[in-house]
C-alpha cells in the first residue's frame, strides 16, 4: 500500500492569468516575508505564469541544494535569465556545473584572494580619504562607487574612469530590472536594463579579448589560464555573473555602518581590536586572521543583511518538506534571510549579536545551513564562489574606516526601501565623514 500523498503547500493560486505577479514584482521582500509568516517555512504562490513554491530555513537549504530533488536549468524567470545573458554557473547542473565551477573558483582562491587583498585596501583608503574632504555625502552612493571599483580592479582588471563609472550606472540598472515587471518596451525599467546588459557584454568581451592578448593578476586573467575549453562568450557571462554578486556588497558595506552607528558598544569593541592587533599598514590573510571578533561583526551583518528575496530552482521530482509536496516541474525558491531570522535556528534573532558567532556559543553551527547568505553547501556547489571575497571586502572597509575616520549621520529616515535590490536607505544613508 502506498502512503497518501501530502497536500501541495497553502497560498495562493492569485488572479487568472497574472497569479500574483503584481504583488511580487512591487516588493518581493515583503511578498515572502508576509506569505511565510502567514504559512510557515513554505508557501505555494504563481508569479510570472508559473507555479511555485517559496521555502525558508536551514533545512528548506539542505532540500534546495540537493541535486536530486532541485536543478538550476530552466529554473529562472525568463526576464531574469536574460539580464544574466544567458547560461551561467546559476543555471547549469552536474557534470557542466562542476567543470564551470572548479574553473571559476580560481579566480577566488586563497592565493588569488591574497593578491586582490592590497588592490582592496587601496581602493577603500583613497575612498575614504575622498569622502573625509567631501562635506556631506550620500554614502550609498558612494558605496556602490566603491563597491563597482572593487569588483572590477580585481576580476575583470579594469581601472578607475569614465568607462567604470558607466559601467556602475549600467549595473544599476540591470539589479533594479530584477525586481521589475519584464515589460520590454521604450522607457521601461525592464527595457533600460536590457539595454545596460548589452552594453555590459560588450564592454567584457573587449576585456576578454584583451586579456587573452596581455593577461594579468585578475580574476578573468587567473579563468583564462585554465585549458577547460571554455568559449569566450562563456567566460564573458561568467564575469558578467561575478561582478553582478560583487557590486552589491555595497548594500553589506552600507550595513556595516548602520550597525555600528547603532551598537556603539560592538564598534568600541572591534576598534578596540583592531588597535591592538592591526592598529596600522597593509593588511594580509594573516592580519585578517588576527581579528577574530570583526569576522564575527561581519557575519552578523552578513546574516542580517537582506540582498536578495530568494534564490532560483526548479523541482527535479515531487519531494515533500513541512508537511507539502512539492510537485515535479514547479519553480523553487530558497528565501535566505527569513532562513536566518523568521525560520532559523538563532536565539533573538532580530538583535544584532555578533557574539552569536563566538566559540562559546557558535549559533550557526546549530544546523550544517544555519548560515547561507551566499548560499548553502560547499564552494564546489551553488554557494557564491566569491563568499570569502565579500568577506574580505567587508573586512578592509571596517578596518580601514576604523583606523582612521569618524561618521556622522543626520537626522534622516534610516529604513530600507524594500522595493530595490538590494533594498537601500531610503535617504541614501546621508553622511559626513572626517578624518581623525
Amino acid at each position: 500500500m502506498s502512503l497518501e500523498r501530502k497536500p501541495v503547500p497553502p497560498g495562493s493560486d492569485g488572479l487568472p492569468l497574472l497569479g500574483e505577479t503584481l504583488a511580487f514584482a512591487k516588493n518581493p521582500f515583503r511578498f515572502v516575508d508576509e506569505r511565510l509568516k502567514a504559512h510557515g517555512r513554505i508557501f505555494r504562490s504563481r508569479v510570472l505564469g508559473r507555479k511555485a513554491a517559496v521555502l525558508s530555513g536551514p533545512e528548506a537549504a539542505g532540500r534546495f541544494i540537493d541535486p536530486d530533488i532541485v536543478m538550476r536549468e530552466g529554473s529562472m524567470p525568463p526576464h531574469i535569465q536574460e539580464l544574466f545573458g544567458g547560461r551561467s554557473l546559476p543555471l547549469l547542473d552536474g557534470e557542466e556545473h562542476a567543470a564551470r565551477k572548479k574553473v571559476v573558483l580560481r579566480a577566488f582562491a586563497p592565493a588569488a584572494l591574497a593578491a586582490y587583498l592590497p588592490v582592496i585596501q587601496e581602493s577603500v583608503e583613497r575612498s575614504l580619504r575622498a569622502w573625509a574632504g567631501a562635506g556631506e555625502i550620500r554614502w550609498i552612493d558612494e558605496m556602490k562607487r566603491l563597491s563597482i571599483e572593487v569588483i572590477c580592479r580585481i576580476v575583470p582588471g579594469m581601472e578607475p574612469g569614465e568607462e567604470m563609472d558607466r559601467l556602475r550606472v549600467d549595473y544599476g540598472r540591470v539589479t533594479g530590472g530584477f525586481a521589475t515587471l519584464p515589460i520590454d518596451l521604450p522607457g521601461t525599467p525592464y527595457r533600460k536594463a536590457l539595454r545596460a546588459r548589452d552594453r555590459i557584454l560588450t564592454l567584457l568581451r573587449a576585456r576578454v579579448a584583451e586579456k587573452r592578448r596581455r593577461p594579468g593578476e585578475d580574476g578573468l586573467s587567473r579563468i583564462l589560464a585554465v585549458d577547460a575549453g571554455l568559449t569566450d562568450e562563456q567566460v564573458v557571462l561568467e564575469i558578467h555573473h561575478a561582478v553582478i554578486a560583487g557590486f552589491i556588497v555595497y548594500a553589506e558595506l552600507g550595513a556595516i555602518v548602520l550597525q555600528l552607528t547603532a551598537h556603539p558598544g560592538v564598534r568600541e569593541r572591534v576598534s578596540d581590536e583592531i588597535r591592538g592587533r592591526a592598529p596600522s599598514g597593509a593588511l594580509s590573510p594573516g592580519t585578517l586572521a588576527r581579528l577574530p571578533y570583526l569576522l564575527q561583526v561581519v557575519n552578523e551583518v552578513k546574516r542580517l543583511c537582506p540582498i536578495v528575496p530568494a534564490v532560483f530552482g526548479r523541482a527535479r521530482r515531487d519531494f515533500e518538506f513541512a508537511g507539502a509536496t512539492v510537485p515535479a516541474g514547479w519553480m523553487v525558491m530558497w528565501a535566505p534571510r527569513p532562513s536566518h531570522v523568521a525560520h532559523g535556528v538563532y536565539d533573538d534573532p532580530e538583535k544584532f549579536d555578533p557574539d552569536r558567532f563566538s566559540p562559546e556559543r557558535a549559533e550557526d553551527r546549530r544546523h550544517e545551513h544555519a548560515f547561507a547568505p551566499q548560499g548553502a553547501g560547499p564552494d564546489t556547489g551553488h554557494r557564491c564562489p566569491g563568499f570569502d571575497l565579500a568577506t574580505i571586502v567587508m573586512e578592509t572597509f571596517a578596518i580601514a574606516l576604523l583606523r582612521g575616520y569618524a561618521w556622522e549621520l543626520p537626522p534622516q529616515d534610516l529604513g530600507l526601501d524594500w522595493s530595490r535590490t538590494p533594498p537601500e536607505p531610503k535617504d541614501g544613508l546621508r553622511a559626513t565623514v572626517r578624518a581623525l
